[in-house]
């Protein structure tokens, strides 16, 4: 069943509408008819059965019948920032990510980042992020749609975002052998606890990057004996922290 947000909040009977293109996505793209059945999440996290209503004039209202209950978000909250990738490798992240469990993200500017995003551009860029993370929520269900946060610095990042658990995964961490910090860190880890995760991009992190991490008390990880892509990292890890705390 095809899933949409609404940017307020929703009671059953309610009749409205969603944003624009959204309601040409459920015409012209699905084609759904009138009296079918889809699923809106409302500003405070509710999904409601409701009806598509056909009216004069070719207009089109939705009807909220019923509220209907999920348990489709993981029981914490996870941060995820990477360094900005070639290609659309950030794109494919934020979409795997979201479908995989996360709340934000934030795209980092790093010493050995492959790629820039000029000023101009960026907040494209971003925007562009935040409307796959709307479509892979809708997709795969989400009650949330994941916030992009703008471009920011690892500066930026330490001082604006607070979690309980900090960590960094670091390549140089699996190479050594040291496969055990983020075990031991996802034994800590309880139900509505705050988790940022950070990644680099191709290139990797500049040592001091790390040491700064480290010094902001941020948890060097390994991700196992494997090196894995930029792309492939987050999802990982995503995928073992709803192994540990949903299955």
């Amino acid at each position: 069943m095809q899933q949409y947000f609404y940017s307020d909040r929703l009671q059953t009977g309610d009749r409205f509408q969603l944003n624009q293109d959204d309601m040409h996505h459920i015409i012209n793209v699905m084609r759904l008819k009138s009296q079918e059945i889809i699923h809106v999440v409302d500003s405070e996290r509710q999904t409601y059965r409701c009806q598509l209503q056909a009216l004069p004039e070719k207009e089109w209202e939705l009807e909220a019948l019923d509220q209907v209950y999920f348990e489709r978000e993981l029981p914490v909250k996870v941060i995820v920032a990477c360094g900005l990738s070639k290609n659309d490798k950030l794109d494919w992240i934020v979409q795997k990510a979201t479908e995989t469990g996360m709340m934000e993200f934030i795209p980092l500017v790093l010493r050995r980042d492959v790629v820039k995003w000029e000023p101009k551009k960026a907040q494209k860029r971003v925007e562009r992020l935040q409307k796959i993370a709307k479509e892979a929520a809708q997709q795969s269900k989400r009650e949330i749609i994941p916030y992009v946060h703008n471009l920011m610095t690892l500066q930026e990042m330490t001082k604006m975002i607070q979690a309980d658990h900090r960590w960094v995964m670091y390549e140089d961490t699996a190479k050594s052998g040291q496969h055990g910090a983020l075990k031991t860190a996802f034994e800590s880890v309880k139900s509505t606890d705050s988790i940022i995760a950070v990644f680099g991009s191709e290139g990797g992190f500049d040592p001091s990057e790390i040491q700064y991490l480290n010094e902001q008390n941020y948890l060097s990880c390994s991700l196992g004996p494997r090196i894995l892509r930029a792309e492939t990292a987050p999802i990982y890890l995503l995928s073992a922290l709803s192994y540990q705390l949903e299955l």
